[in-house]
């Protein structure tokens, strides 16, 4: 019996440790493993989650468990041990680290309620800045107002100035209440039959003439489940009201009952025949199904060219998962990609599929989180954060297309769901498989390296080709370049001709990229981060898109009222209205962050393209990403250089992944694809071998170059960005951290580049300097652990460390 329990208070909070807890006679029977409880912590109660077990303790003076919380979530078993890792991995809290199991909405909190006292208020306090405004609204109140209100009165940490001022004074009282969960199971009522069938048919034959419509009621009762109200009063072609009247008469009862949210709809796909696998995916399947029926830990690297077939292995290997009763999870980049997946999984598997992702509402999410939680799903669909699902019986995860950057979560914990993934596989005992058409150079070099298996799918199945691939060179076509180059117009004119399908891609959303006076030469740029805003034409707004700054378009120079501004640049949002004029006749979509920000956008438009209402698709790289569009013969890549040009040193395998990528949605059907490539850089390797389609050759041309600079694979990297609203005190703090960064690093071989201005020096109306830690692995994080260790709160305030970061902008 464990009489004691270690607890993460306050999961909200980022806390570094657990605390220990006895657990009262009366409690001891329903505490375990991600329940939660309320606890005394400080001079508060606050709400814990469990994260362990124990029979004893060498620790005296233990507080109590006070209460234990229905409705709790469980953490998966092994969620303590991975939260640990990505705490010392990612140098997190535990409560960060923590945070990602415990879903948004399903845990309980404590609510803060204040009153006045009824002692006089002085009149400083009445012109208190912070205090003053509080006080007239709890003066005019009722009853007590809770904390959600008053910051609606007072904003930012002016309300905790103010509270901290009532409260000293004893002006104001305040009480802490128990909140539920905001997500709960959904409850709808019901209606069925109250008396047997005898009394049934005995009523409907001698009142059918004297109460024709409670008759039909029960009839169509009789023959269904439960039913809704207005479910029975169409099925019996009555009113609703009949439906009452049959309840008040007692020969209907009602009830609640719950009903489950289906994210994806009721409709189920219809079922086909598993293709005939191809030798290599017989292999591909052989070998992660023996690791599956032998429950290793293995891991796997499926680099297979686009179309291929890995989604067919990963079902295959699904199936040998849940014919042992257990569980698999499959995490995609992309929301957008989901639904795809989804109508493949749910075809194949049924209602034992679960999907998670952030765009659903809460009580989805409550629900699927239930389904997994209870073994009654099997196969979870997700975006990063679905590695956290709490599978119970984990029995492989998949990571498709993992290369991707989107798997790295920009908040706290700053985790990569890929390296999770292989962490939780190892904790768990299942494999994990990586998947992809241009893997990431990390995992490529790790599987030569032995450390995943590597299985390839080389050729497209039923041995259809690899796309025609052309690159039209832009150099030298004079001051005003074309957007669409006379080779693609004519390969579009094509297709529209044969009424086939196009995807034009250019990963810079937005009609304009800059706005420029030509009297003064003035750009028009963000006040908050110092870059040029961007203008959307639909909207007729500027916009920042680094920090969602929105304003109207300006008719005249704010600094010399020149009335001619000039659009520069070209976006999405400019491809498609030249898409109109030039071709009239054209059915365009517009699949980019703008079009797809209200819920069920990707949806519609990709439910669009794929039932041909529209025949041109223009977007951004979620174009790129892992779709199936058989009518697709013509792929556009409208800038191969945008990529290119950033300041990062995986700016050359983001381009080929892009370009590879895109290339690879064209000639999926029955017939050949052709892509066409403009660039200024035609010579750069990069654009090269994905014309070739070639990733092993750019594999071997850039890791010659990431060898000779010590990037990763053959190191690892820190990156730690100072923020604040003072350019001189950021560069001091910055300065600060070097020196204890690199006395800590001393006899590490961990090199210390920097400080300097970040790419993006200035952000939301904080400047920005970073400092960049390079060296072996767990080095870098060591030397990381113990400057910040030295440092004080001052110098931490502001600072964001990421481990093994994607980008260093």
């Amino acid at each position: 019996m464990c009489r004691y329990v270690d607890v993460l208070p306050d999961p909200g909070r980022a806390l570094s440790q657990l605390f220990t807890y006895r657990v009262p006679e009366a409690l001891l029977a329903s505490v375990g493993i991600g329940a939660q409880v309320l606890v005394p912590f400080g001079k508060r109660a606050v709400v814990g989650v469990v994260a362990g077990l124990r029979k004893e303790t060498d620790r005296t003076e233990l507080k109590d468990v006070e209460a234990v919380l229905e409705d709790a979530p469980a953490l998966p078993e092994e969620a303590l041990a991975l939260a640990r890792w990505m705490a010392q991995h990612y140098l997190c809290e535990l409560g960060e680290a923590l945070r990602p199991f415990l879903a948004e909405g399903m845990t309980y909190r404590i609510g803060r309620r204040f009153r006045i006292t009824g002692e006089p208020i002085p009149p400083s306090v009445r012109k208190h800045a912070d205090a003053g405004p509080l006080v007239r609204c709890l003066e005019t109140a009722e009853s007590e107002v809770g904390l959600p209100s008053l910051r609606r009165i007072v904003r930012g940490p002016g309300l905790y100035r103010g509270l901290r001022l009532l409260k000293s004074r004893n002006l104001v009282v305040e009480r802490a209440t128990l909140l539920p969960p905001r997500a709960r199971a959904r409850q709808v009522r019901v209606v069925e039959p109250a008396v047997g069938p005898e009394e049934i048919e005995r009523y409907c034959k001698h009142t059918a003439r004297r109460a024709p419509a409670r008759a039909a009621c029960l009839r169509a009762a009789a023959g269904e489940g439960p039913l809704r109200p207005a479910e029975l009063a169409s099925r019996a072609g009555v009113s609703v009201s009949a439906v009452q009247g049959a309840v008040k008469a007692g020969l209907l009862r009602e009830r609640w009952t719950p009903v489950r949210r289906m994210p994806w709809g009721s409709a189920r796909p219809e079922a086909t025949a598993p293709p005939t696998l191809t030798p290599e995916q017989e292999e591909a399947v052989e070998a992660i199904g023996g690791a599956v029926d032998a429950g290793r830990a293995d891991s796997f690297l499926l680099y297979g060219v686009t179309a291929s077939g890995k989604t067919e292995v990963f079902l295959r290997a699904l199936e040998r998962v849940l014919m042992q009763g257990r569980q698999g999870i499959v995490l995609m980049p992309e929301i957008s990609l989901t639904a795809q997946a989804v109508s493949i999984y749910r075809a194949r598997f049924g209602d034992r599929v679960a999907i998670l992702h952030s765009a659903l509402s809460l009580g989805e999410r409550w629900d699927e989180w239930q389904r997994i939680r209870t073994g009654e799903a099997a196969v979870v669909i997700g975006a990063r954060s679905a590695v956290f699902a709490p599978a119970p019986s984990l029995g492989l995860i998949v990571v498709d297309e993992e290369h991707e950057s989107s798997y790295k979560q920009e908040q706290a914990p700053r985790y990569h769901a890929r390296d999770v993934a292989l962490k939780r596989g190892e904790l768990s005992g299942c494999p994990v498989v990586m998947a992809s058409a241009t893997p990431a150079l990390e995992s490529f070099y790790d599987a030569q390296r032995g450390r995943h298996h590597l299985l390839r799918l080389p050729t497209r199945v039923e041995e259809r080709p690899l796309p025609r691939v052309r690159v039209v060179d832009l150099r030298g076509a004079g001051k005003r370049t074309p957007i669409l180059s006379t080779p693609l117009r004519q390969a579009i004119a094509q297709r529209l001709r044969d009424g086939e399908q196009v995807i034009l891609f250019l990963n810079r959303r937005g009609f304009a990229t800059f706005l420029l006076c030509p009297v003064c030469g003035q750009s028009l740029r963000c006040p908050d981060c110092g870059v040029a805003l961007k203008y959307h034409r639909d909207s007729r707004q500027v916009r920042c898109h680094h920090c969602g700054l929105a304003e109207n378009a300006p008719d005249v120079c704010a600094r010399c009222g020149g009335r001619e501004i000039r659009l520069s640049g070209f976006g999405t949002e400019r491809v498609e209205r030249e898409l109109t004029r030039v071709f009239p006749q054209a059915r365009p979509g517009r699949m980019d962050r703008d079009t797809t920000a209200r819920r069920g956008a990707h949806l519609r438009i990709v439910g669009r393209f794929r039932d041909a209402e529209t025949n041109i698709l223009i977007g951004t790289q979620m174009v790129a990403k892992g779709f199936d569009f058989p009518g697709v013969t013509l792929v556009g890549v409208i800038s191969a250089d945008t990529s290119l040009n950033l300041p990062d040193f995986r700016a050359s395998e983001r381009t080929f992944q892009l370009l590879t990528q895109v290339s690879g949605r064209s000639g999926r059907g029955a017939k050949e694809g052709e892509v066409i490539v403009q660039t200024y850089r035609p010579d750069d390797y990069s654009v090269q071998a994905a014309a070739e389609q070639d990733y092993e050759a750019f594999y071997h041309q850039e890791i010659a170059a990431r060898r000779e600079l010590n990037y990763p694979p053959f190191s690892r990297l820190v990156n730690l960005v100072v923020s604040g609203d003072e350019e001189r005190e950021v560069a001091h703090r910055a300065e600060m951290l070097a020196e204890a960064l690199t006395a800590a690093g001393a006899g590490r071989g961990v090199e210390v580049l920097g400080p300097a201005p970040a790419p993006i020096a200035r952000l939301r109306r904080r400047h920005r300097w970073h400092v960049l830690l390079r060296g072996p692995a767990g080095e870098v994080q060591a030397t990381a652990r113990e400057a910040l260790d030295k440092l004080g709160d001052r110098e931490k305030s502001g600072l964001v460390v990421d481990v093994d970061p994607v980008s260093l902008m």
